[in-house]
């Protein structure tokens, strides 16, 4: 095939059929240019225009790759059933490529909502309030009360305001034991902190403001969804060496008594040993704990 030849033959046919390059260019949605370098022997039209070329210019396919006028109807035919096997070939390429595409477009997006769940499920983990968040007695005492406060705001707001602040807290009053539970396990929030020497700490420190600022309550219950915990007034009282939680508030003696005690690692795993221990039931999981 000669490029010149070719380029001959798509001229002597556009000028035959009265059209400028522009105009067939329009008709093959290609530019002006690549028009004239076709005529100019530059180079051959993309295999892609071919057919259209020469149905537009009213010419046989051989006699456009060949350079000149053959009547060979076979080699032409031939030549067309060589050019729609390319294209066939071509279109089922692209419906494999789009196929692959498709599929890794999928793993993408199932990967990404895979890792969106796994992120929301670490950030539920993570529903926690820094340790240095932690209030003094100072902070709680204003809201003292009782358990039998008829309207329960008070003692709402300080149990809404202790460690371990976790996302699904709630907490219950049973005759004179205060309950609040977790939607996660004990794992998970040792898990979350990285730290299970602050999670006891932090487990005593909400039995010793519960105890400090509501006078009538005798026992602490902390609920995990694996296991729950449970302490009372008089064996924590015992751990500080005090009569009353009363003593605590008085002189400001919070800081002395229990703040820089829960600092050291000795008296807070001694003293969290003192805590009753048990598993929860599956039954016990489900059962609803109001917030009042």
């Amino acid at each position: 095939m000669d490029p010149k030849k070719t380029g001959i033959i798509i001229s002597d046919a556009r000028k035959k059929v009265k059209m400028t390059q522009k105009d067939l260019a329009d008709k093959l949605y290609v530019s002006d240019k690549a028009v004239s370098k076709w005529e100019r022997g530059l180079c051959f039209p993309d295999i892609s225009v071919l057919i259209p070329l020469t149905e537009i210019l009213n010419i046989s396919l051989y006699d456009l790759l060949r350079g000149e006028k053959v009547n060979k109807k076979e080699v032409e035919e031939t030549l067309k059933n060589t050019i729609n096997y390319s294209n066939s070939e071509i279109n089922r390429k692209k419906k494999k490529y789009i196929i692959i595409s498709s599929i890794i477009v999928f793993v993408i997006v199932f990967t990404s909502i895979v890792s969106l769940v796994f992120i929301n499920k670490n950030n539920d983990i993570n529903a926690i309030v820094d340790r240095d968040t932690i209030h003094t007695i100072n902070y709680y005492s204003k809201y003292k009360t009782t358990i039998d406060n008829t309207n329960g705001e008070k003692l709402e707001l300080i149990v809404m305001k202790l460690p371990l602040r976790w996302k699904e807290r709630q907490f219950d009053v049973s005759d004179d034991t205060i309950k609040i539970s977790y939607g996660v396990s004990y794992k998970d929030v040792v898990r979350a902190y990285d730290d299970e020497n602050y999670v006891k700490e932090a487990m005593i420190n909400i039995a010793s403001v519960i105890f400090t600022t509501v006078s009538d309550v005798s026992s602490v219950e902390i609920r995990y969804t694996d296991y729950k915990y449970s302490i009372s007034k008089e064996k924590l009282q015992r751990a500080y060496d005090i009569l009353s939680f009363d003593e605590v508030i008085e002189n400001d003696n919070w800081v002395k008594l229990v703040t820089k005690r829960l600092i050291d690692d000795d008296f807070v795993n001694n003293t969290f040993k003192l805590f009753n221990k048990s598993k929860v039931s599956k039954m016990s999981k489900k059962e609803p704990v109001s917030d009042r």
